[in-house]
């Protein structure tokens, strides 16, 4: 265990040798995001895919599944009180959460079980295949956006996205590669 924990100290010495002083003056008293980006905790999607940098510029919600709801205080936050112009739901190619729900998960620790509930209404259990169940999702997790923020969508403060992270190049349109599933509810052509 020492090892892991010295090649995450060792990790942090390497960024801050990478960063000057002055990178940190612009948000040390606040901070000024333009995105609330609402993602899935696999540790193969990181915020770089959306922003290269995204220091003091993507607030970021995690949990299984690029749920809304599961962490709507959290959501809520960066919407109505960092006032983000941007919530972005990512889902992605291969999501753990998405198959769990499919396959089964009656057998799983409660948490997970109380968690991968709350796909039920975008995923049919055992229909349909994993990329659209997927895409469902993203769909869904909008609309839910949407529907709790839609006086600011209308007054033009917000707009809701969905996206996939394609890392598998399922959509044909390369690796590592986002495609806008949804903008406030219209679905949009991938």
């Amino acid at each position: 265990m020492n090892e892991l924990i010295n090649k995450i100290i060792s990790s942090n010495q390497e960024f801050v040798s990478s960063v000057t002083v002055d990178s940190f003056k612009d948000y040390q008293e606040s901070q000024s995001p333009f995105i609330t980006l609402v993602t899935c905790c696999d540790s193969r999607v990181q915020v770089e895919v959306v922003n290269k940098i995204a220091f003091n510029k993507v607030f970021v919600v995690r949990n299984i599944g690029n749920q809304v709801l599961s962490n709507e205080g959290s959501v809520d936050y960066g919407v109505t009180h960092l006032k983000t112009p941007l919530l972005l739901i990512l889902g992605h190619t291969d999501c753990g959460a998405v198959k769990a729900f499919m396959k089964g998960y009656s057998n799983e620790a409660e948490p997970i079980i109380r968690e991968l509930s709350r796909l039920a209404p975008a995923i049919s259990q055992g229909g349909g295949g994993l990329l659209p169940n997927i895409i469902q999702n993203i769909n869904y997790q909008v609309q839910v956006a949407v529907n709790k923020y839609g006086s600011m969508i209308k007054s033009g403060e917000l707009t809701v996205a969905g996206a996939l992270y394609d890392f598998r190049n399922e959509l044909k349109k390369g690796y590592g590669k986002l495609s806008l599933i949804s903008i406030n509810g219209e679905e949009q052509p991938f």
